[in-house]
């Protein structure tokens, strides 16, 4: 009930934002698509739930990383992006960034799922196995998901390029993730 309850708020700190209606309902849109059922936080959860058990599916896999935590990282640079006033290309670059950043977390997330304690993960280590969950190492095996994962931090930084300097933040982000032992 706390990510229903978060998720919620987060629409209503939208919607009380001391913004023109305009850019008001495009941070709203915004947030909705992340969260929802095509392509979104609930549709990535009913597909991750749904493949417990198949055979792993590297198309399917895919589906459910992109819309998890892919498109909740992805949206949240896209709010700061229509805050700030973004041109079509920086608001572009920043979501491509957030695809690779939030897909190289999810790779990392199934690694340690794998490979950490659940006293260093704070939960339970290898419940993803114990539901037969399609995973990163499930389908491509660990080493070969470490390499995906750190190719995805790559493309992040190559997508920041155009912003020079200013996206020294985002560079450190894209490598804590994948530093996380990948």
């Amino acid at each position: 009930l706390a990510g229903d309850a978060l998720l919620t708020l987060a629409f209503q700190v939208l919607a009380q934002l001391d913004l023109p209606a305009e850019p008001k309902t495009r941070l709203i849109e915004e947030l909705t698509v992340a969260a929802g059922t095509a392509g979104g936080m609930i549709g990535g959860q009913v597909a991750d739930l749904e493949g417990e058990g198949k055979p792993p599916d590297a198309s399917l896999l895919e589906t459910i990383h992109r819309a998890k935590t892919g498109a909740l990282l992805r949206a949240s640079l896209r709010l700061g992006a229509i805050c700030a006033g973004a041109t079509r290309a920086q608001y572009e670059a920043l979501s491509c960034y957030g695809e690779h950043v939030g897909l190289a977390f999810q790779i990392v997330d199934d690694i340690l799922d794998v490979e950490e304690s659940s006293e260093a993960l704070g939960k339970t280590a290898g419940k993803d196995a114990q539901k037969r969950k399609i995973t990163f190492p499930a389908v491509y095996g660990l080493g070969t998901s470490r390499r995906m994962a750190e190719e995805q931090c790559r493309r992040a930084h190559l997508v920041l390029e155009p912003f020079g300097s200013r996206s020294a933040g985002l560079h450190e982000l894209a490598d804590l993730i994948v530093q996380r032992k990948s």
